[in-house]
């Protein structure tokens, strides 16, 4: 038997060491990982910052060029241009303004026109330059406002041309507010704002900038909200270019925002309004006022090249007034040159905006700068770099959100490098000691299955040998009283049947051990089955002096194989004739309960250690014993297995020097009446 454990145990020890030195590698790997594990850390952070910062860029690059592809060629007329300028810009929050210039390189968009701008003086009819002179002369030096109106109405009937009309209205507007008649007033000049809200005088003011003034100094509360309307229309035609802005527009909209905020009965959606349409239009004169010499000395460059060129057709114009956050674009190819005021910080935080950071594993800052840091090499894991091509000199920044995270995520990280090793440890640790217990537990079995078969051979031989010897001695007829031939043929017979219980154990425990034991189930009384075993043994209780006590209900029916049972009952009763040495008394019980069925055989025998009773369920097993009795190892696990067949349980109680009760309880849904 050892013999053949030999190689096996060598097997067992080859796979030992191939476990703990792979083991003690992955080990060594990870503890070399923890100690270079900042240093792959810091750099994965600067990879990742490399390449969200070339994320970053591109995005914002392709936001712009998205913007400036659609106005590439031209779009005609300047109409349909603007309104493609202003829808585009709606949809771009980082877009401050578009514009369109002249050849020259004043704005055609926003539309602003100095005094002297392009003057042409209207023509006017004799008899229209006679009526208006003598208006003037009864409005102004006369002070007869009534007959001043009456010319001014003639010159109305006189009228030829928008020109004409819109001269006398606004005289005839003058005069109702000096006569005290604002709602005739309103008349005229809501009739200029209306329909001639684009016509200069001969001084290159707008008749349009005459009306607000006066339509302020005669408002009241009945007319507000008539008044209010049209200054609402004035705004709105300033801020799409249809009326030109010039020098006298900033005084104009701070005397309409004046009066909005005098006027408590305004509400406060029209006040909003209002006050939007001032902040677009002075963002459009605070633009030219700004950027008319750069686009006045673009525009007359003899080569527009020395401008920085990005995608080939727009151009980047550095802003004069030193906000380098600001990205003006020029298109100078087309007939009508386009362009754009781009805010660089609304453009940073619209990119900020798409979750580029979504796909890293690290949480970043970005943070735009006006310029090149000083300090941007010395501080470790801040990556610096050019924004974009179309911000030359703008920085950007990029470092980690939290600045303790490269420290937390390098100590999270050893945490799992630990535990992991720590864990791989204990399982290899566990692993050699199953397999050791292993290798206990299997030389133990084979040491049993040699004591069981010594043992075994023992039990046999024992039966056979008084067999023998009776059986030869009636053979040659050395028995001559017939008592005696009847005691020797009964011992004969008792041997035959213990020897006949041991095969059966080693017959049952062999189909055991295949899986495939065979019952026969069938409504059977308990007491007579264990009255049967009990009948087994009446040969060796009388010959060892044992008493049996036995206490049991006779009308208990169950679904049970008899002979199983009959089995199981023997060994349990063998065990007692065994193990009893000295008290030779043996208890029997059968009992019901409300739910189960129990029997028990007690003996007073030299019981079991408290330390051995998980074990003699086992096979092979055999309690230790002083007393050096015989037996195979099998009576109680072949017991264990037919009850357990019967989808019951066995248990044992037992102290050392004091007798064993063994336990069968099975489910009363097995019993039959």
């Amino acid at each position: 038997m050892n013999q053949k454990l030999k190689p096996a145990s060598r097997l067992t020890i080859i796979f030992i060491l191939a476990v703990v030195i792979s083991g003690s590698i992955l080990t060594w790997f990870s503890i070399n990982s923890i100690s270079n594990l900042k240093e792959l850390t810091e750099r994965r952070v600067t990879e990742e910052q490399r390449e969200l910062a070339a994320k970053f860029s591109l995005v914002m690059q392709n936001k712009i060029e998205t913007v400036t592809g659609g106005f590439k060629n031209e779009i005609s007329p300047p109409g349909l241009l603007k309104d493609s300028l202003i829808k585009t810009t709606s949809e771009n929050n980082f877009i401050t303004l578009p514009f369109i210039l002249k050849n020259n390189g004043s704005f055609l968009y926003p539309n602003f026109m100095g005094l002297s701008e392009n003057m042409t003086l209207p023509k006017f009819s004799s008899r229209y330059i006679s009526a208006f002179k003598n208006g003037e002369e009864n409005e102004f030096a006369r002070n007869n406002l009534k007959t001043a109106k009456k010319h001014y109405l003639s010159c109305l009937s006189f009228s030829k041309n928008a020109n004409d009309s819109v001269k006398a209205l606004n005289a005839l507007g003058r005069v109702s507010v000096k006569l005290k008649e604002p709602e005739i007033a309103i008349g005229y000049y809501k009739h200029i704002v209306l329909d001639y809200f684009n016509i200069s005088g001969s001084d290159g003011l707008l008749y349009v900038y005459y009306a607000i003034p006066q339509l302020v100094k005669i408002s009241n509360s009945d007319n507000c909200d008539e008044i209010l309307v049209l200054f609402e229309f004035c705004l709105e035609k300033m801020e799409t270019g249809f009326i030109p802005l010039n020098f006298g527009t900033k005084e104009l909209l701070a005397l309409v925002i004046k009066w909005t905020q005098e006027n408590s009965f305004i509400s406060t959606e029209k006040l909003a309004h209002v006050n939007k349409l001032e902040q677009k239009i002075n963002k459009q004169l605070q633009f030219i006022d700004e950027y008319k010499n750069s686009m006045l000395e673009l525009m007359k460059k003899e080569s527009p090249d020395n401008y920085l060129n990005v995608n080939n057709d727009f151009r980047v114009i550095n802003s004069y007034s030193g906000n380098s956050q600001k990205l003006l674009l020029v298109n100078t190819n087309l007939e009508n040159p386009v362009g754009f005021l781009i805010d660089g910080i609304k453009l940073f935080d619209s990119v900020l905006n798409q979750g580029l950071q979504s796909v890293f594993e690290f949480d970043y800052k970005i943070e735009f700068l006006p310029g090149y840091p000083s300090n941007a090499n010395e501080k470790s894991l801040i990556y610096t770099a050019q924004m974009n091509p179309y911000f030359p000199g703008q920085m950007m920044q990029i470092k980690l959100n939290d600045e303790n995270l490269i420290n937390d995520f390098i100590k999270r990280r050893s945490w799992i490098y630990g535990i992991a090793t720590a864990l791989l440890l204990v399982a290899l640790s566990l692993g050699v000691a199953l397999i050791v217990r292993d290798i206990a537990r299997e030389k133990q079995i084979a040491r049993l299955q040699s004591d069981f078969i010594s043992n075994v051979t023992h039990e046999l031989k024992t039966p056979l040998t008084s067999i023998y010897m009776f059986a030869e001695s009636l053979l040659l007829k050395r028995v001559k009283k017939e008592t005696d031939k009847d005691e020797y043929l009964s011992i004969i017979l008792k041997e035959s049947e213990r020897l006949k219980r041991m095969i059966n154990n080693i017959l049952e425990f062999s189909k055991m051990e295949k899986g495939k034991p065979e019952y026969h189930f069938v409504s059977s009384n308990l007491a007579s089955i264990i009255n049967a075993s009990i009948h087994q043994f009446d040969y060796w209780f009388e010959k060892e002096n044992f008493e049996v006590l036995a206490e049991m209900d006779e009308n208990i029916f169950a679904e049970v194989d008899p002979e199983k049972m009959k089995q199981a009952i023997s060994n349990l009763l063998s065990n007692a004739l065994k193990y009893s040495t000295i008290t030779k008394k043996i208890f029997i019980r059968l009992f019901k309960t409300s739910n189960n069925i129990h029997i028990e055989v007690e003996d007073q025998g030299i019981g079991i250690p408290e330390n051995q009773l998980s074990q003699i369920f086992e096979k092979f097993y055999r309690v230790d014993q002083k007393e050096n009795i015989s037996g195979t190892g099998l009576g109680l696990t072949v017991v264990k297995e037919i009850i357990e067949a019967h989808k019951g349980k066995i248990s044992v109680e037992s102290k050392l020097g004091g007798g064993s009760k063994f336990s069968i309880t099975l489910n009363r849904q097995t019993e039959k009446v």
